[in-house]
């Protein structure tokens, strides 16, 4: 798989993701503030689940390109703070600064596993080529 459709599959994962989890909150709003029915909270329910298996065809394509830690780290931490970004814009979800913490440390999180996952070997010297007989 090419690296573009590599970006591709994330995006569009991603993107999935973030659809879904705003279906299921349209689903969930509070009937009495916003008028919803029941029908609505079903709605939510039916459209964030079929848009969020939908999501798991791209996830596939991930995993078929790239280590499964990778895809773990950008799959759910990338999900969960695009989702956390997408409320509050949408529905000015508070942030605590506290959560604000958390989310830049989720994200370098995500960057160290995403992008500087190297397999450590079992004996360093041995992977770096130094073998020395006593």
């Amino acid at each position: 798989m090419s690296v573009f459709m590599v970006y591709v599959h994330i995006v569009m994962f991603l993107t999935f993701q973030i659809i879904a989890n705003l279906f299921f909150k349209w689903g969930a709003s509070n009937p009495a503030a916003v008028h919803c029915s029941l029908a609505q909270e079903y709605w939510g329910f039916i459209l964030g689940n079929i848009v969020g298996v939908t999501s798991i065809i791209f996830m596939i394509g991930m995993y078929k390109a790239l280590p499964a830690a990778s895809v773990v780290a950008i799959g759910t931490g990338g999900t969960f703070l695009l989702v956390q970004i997408v409320m509050y814009l949408l529905y000015r979800e508070r942030l605590s600064l506290t959560a604000i913490g958390g989310i830049m440390l989720i994200f370098a999180g995500i960057m160290l596993v995403a992008f500087c996952n190297r397999p450590v070997a079992a004996d360093d010297s041995a992977a770096a080529g130094n073998h020395s007989s006593k």
